[in-house]
């Protein structure tokens, strides 16, 4: 019955599509792209389900809410793993990459909040998966770096992560999923220097970016 009512629905937008063109040329290109934009104006116009009251207010709730689903599949899939949460698996991964790095150079990779981003580490360094050691080129200062105890287990982690990856991408498509990908980075481009500023009040990093 599902596939019939589609088809009905397919043939009214098709209707509306025509009487919007006019004398213009109708194509199947053209109906594409015209039913994108419908079906997006359609989206910015309904009812909001999460928040009731803004597209802005919407978008923010849904991004907290894949956050949490994110957050979910990690931890099933790091389950055997000696990684306590999501953020240890992500601490030491970024670690896998660098060789090494600093305490607070490390965290704002992540763009971590500080005091959470120090609890994971020292939970890492408890339980032996990094270790610190000091930096040759500033005697004041220490650097993290993977035990061999991590590097082995962060490899076998990956394996695990990537099907919580796979999840979290859900049912987009590949076109969906590098559409979704490039609006996340110009939104982490935007909100990233923001993050490294360390500016608090909502005020004024409205009035400085004019929004």
């Amino acid at each position: 019955m599902k596939i019939y009512e589609l088809i009905k629905e397919v043939i009214d937008l098709t209707g509306e599509f025509v009487k919007d063109r006019l004398d213009k040329d109708i194509t199947i290109r053209s109906f594409a792209n015209w039913l994108s934009k419908h079906l997006d104006d359609k989206v910015v116009t309904e009812e909001y389900e999460i928040t009731g009251h803004s597209i802005e207010a919407e978008l923010a709730a849904y991004i907290g809410r894949m956050s949490r689903y994110s957050n979910t599949y990690i931890k099933s899939a790091l389950v055997d793993l000696p990684f306590a949460t999501d953020m240890d698996f992500a601490f030491t991964a970024i670690l896998h990459r660098s060789s090494s790095i600093g305490k607070t150079d490390l965290i704002r990779k992540m763009a971590y909040d500080k005091s959470s981003g120090m609890e994971v580490i020292k939970r890492l360094l408890k339980n032996e998966i990094i270790e610190q050691f000091q930096n040759p080129d500033d005697k004041r200062g220490k650097l993290l770096r993977l035990t061999k105890k991590g590097e082995e287990n962060v490899i076998k982690a990956y394996s695990e992560a990537h099907k919580a990856a796979k999840m979290v991408s859900g049912c987009l498509t590949t076109d969906e999923q590098v559409a979704l990908l490039r609006t996340l980075k110009k939104l982490d481009e935007f909100h990233l220097p923001i993050y490294l500023k360390e500016e608090k009040d909502l005020d004024t990093i409205i009035e400085k970016y004019s929004l």
